[in-house]
C-alpha cells in the first residue's frame, strides 16, 4: 500500500521550473491591479461596517520575498548583493526602516511638507526594494537559463550536444 502511494505521489510531482515559474505568475497577476489595500469601511448611519480584503502591496512584496527563498540556493554573487540590500528593507519593523532611511524621509519633508508625505511611505519603501529584488531574481534566472529544466535538478529533458566534430546528437 506505501508503495502506491509512493508511485501516485512521484507522478503528481511538480517540476521545480514549474513551481518558479508559476510563482513568477503569481507576482505577475498581484502586480497587473492597483497596488493597494482593498479594505473598505462603510457607514450605516448607527454604526460603521469594515470588510476587511486583500491588501495587495503586502501580497506582492511577499510574493517576491518568497520567490526569493526558494531561489536563494541558486544565488549567484550579484544577485546576493542585491538580496543582501532588498531583504534587509522588506523585512526591518517600521521604526528601523525610519531609523535607516532618516536622511531620504527628512528630504522627502523638506521638499514637500510633513502632511503630504504619504502615510504609507515605508510600505512604498517595501516596494521599492520588492522590485528591484523581483528585477534581480528575473535576471538571475535570465543568466541560469530557467527554461532549461536541467539548471535545476529535473530530468527527463531532451538537450542537444555535439560530438567532437561538431555534429548535432540528441542526449534523452
Amino acid at each position: 500500500m506505501a508503495r502506491h502511494n509512493q508511485s501516485s505521489y512521484g507522478s503528481d510531482k511538480l517540476e521545480f521550473r514549474q513551481i518558479v515559474l508559476s510563482h513568477i505568475k503569481r507576482i505577475l497577476d498581484i502586480s497587473s491591479h492597483e497596488l493597494r489595500d482593498t479594505t473598505t469601511t462603510r457607514s450605516h448611519g448607527n454604526f460603521n461596517e469594515t470588510i476587511e480584503c486583500e491588501d495587495t502591496r503586502r501580497s506582492y512584496i511577499q510574493s517576491i520575498e518568497n520567490l526569493s527563498y526558494v531561489l536563494l540556493p541558486y544565488f549567484d554573487d550579484d544577485m546576493s548583493k542585491i538580496y543582501d540590500e532588498c531583504i534587509e528593507m522588506i523585512t526591518l519593523f517600521s521604526y528601523e526602516i525610519k531609523k535607516k532611511l532618516k536622511e531620504d524621509y527628512d528630504k522627502i519633508v523638506s521638499e514637500v511638507s510633513k502632511d503630504d508625505v504619504s502615510a504609507n511611505w515605508i510600505t512604498e519603501v517595501r516596494i521599492k526594494y520588492a522590485k528591484k529584488m523581483f528585477v534581480g531574481l528575473n535576471q538571475l534566472l535570465h543568466r541560469n537559463d530557467y527554461l532549461k529544466s536541467s539548471i535545476y535538478g529535473d530530468s527527463g529533458v531532451d538537450e542537444i550536444v555535439t560530438d567532437e566534430e561538431g555534429e548535432a546528437e540528441e542526449d534523452e
